[in-house]
């Protein structure tokens, strides 16, 4: 039986026929979707796992990445962004919840030497 690719209720009713697949709508939350609506094929999971990693390794730029994959900057921008959302929060260790710094100012307090 089909349920809701949003909330996963079972209250779900046949909504029609969209591009040959039959389409549904959930009672509970509002949301119509189509028979095998996966959203995600395997190529565009590899696509968004080299783009995470030319992010992170390469300091790649998002048109640099686009480009190289055939695919618009701002949606390579999204991949990245709920990647890194979607990642837990750093957890800091030895119980430090904020650092301090020192202005650049306090650092050296001799004004630098004029080159003549």
């Amino acid at each position: 039986m089909q349920t809701c690719k949003k909330c996963g209720s079972g209250q779900i009713v046949k909504s029609g026929v969209v591009a040959g697949k039959q389409r549904f709508f959930c009672k509970e939350c509002g949301c119509n979707f189509r028979e095998g609506d996966a959203r995600t094929s395997e190529k565009v999971a590899v696509k968004k796992a080299l783009c995470v990693l030319l992010y992170a390794m390469a300091k790649c730029s998002f048109r640099m990445m686009g480009k190289i994959i055939n695919t618009n900057h701002a949606l390579v921008y999204r991949w990245i962004r709920a990647f890194g959302e979607s990642l837990p929060e750093p957890a800091v260790s030895g119980g430090q919840s904020a650092f301090k710094f020192d202005p650049p100012s306090a650092l050296n307090s001799d004004p630098p030497a004029r080159l003549t």
